[in-house]
C-alpha cells in the first residue's frame, strides 16, 4: 500500500497541480482557501486528460445528539445504505479519479487502479 503525499495548495503553481494529476499517483492537498474552485480546477484538468472524476463528501463528525440514542438501529440502516449504494454504482461507469473532500480546507485525490490482466497458468 502506498502512502499519498501531502501538498500545500496555497503554494502550488498550475503546472505543479497538472503534473500531479498527470502522474496518476494519489495525493492529498491542504490549505485550500476556496474548496469549490479548487475542485473545479482539478476536475477540469482530469477531464482534459480524458479521465472521469467524482466528488465524495466525507462526513464530518457532528456533536452528539439524538442520533446517538438510536445507535441500536445503525446496523440495519448501514445495510440498507450499502445496498442502495451498490445498486447506484452498477448503473454508472467507474470514475478514474475520486476527489474526497475531507474538511473545509483539504481534499484527497485517489486514482483507480487499472485491473490487472489475467495471468496464464
Amino acid at each position: 500500500m502506498t502512502v499519498a503525499r501531502t501538498y500545500f495548495f496555497n503554494r502550488m503553481a498550475d503546472n505543479e497541480l497538472a503534473g500531479l494529476c498527470g502522474a496518476k499517483d494519489d495525493f492529498f492537498l491542504e490549505n485550500i482557501d476556496d474548496l469549490e474552485s479548487a475542485v473545479a480546477r482539478i476536475r477540469a484538468m482530469l477531464k482534459q486528460a480524458g479521465m472521469r472524476s467524482e466528488v465524495e463528501h466525507a462526513p464530518l463528525n457532528a456533536a452528539p445528539g439524538i442520533g446517538d440514542l438510536l445507535s441500536a438501529v445503525a446496523p440495519a440502516v448501514g445495510l440498507i445504505w450499502a445496498s442502495v449504494r451498490a445498486l447506484e454504482s452498477t448503473g454508472r461507469p467507474r470514475a478514474d479519479a475520486t476527489l474526497r473532500l475531507t474538511s473545509n480546507s483539504s481534499l484527497s485525490v485517489v486514482f483507480s487502479r487499472a485491473p490487472r490482466p489475467p495471468t496464464a497458468q
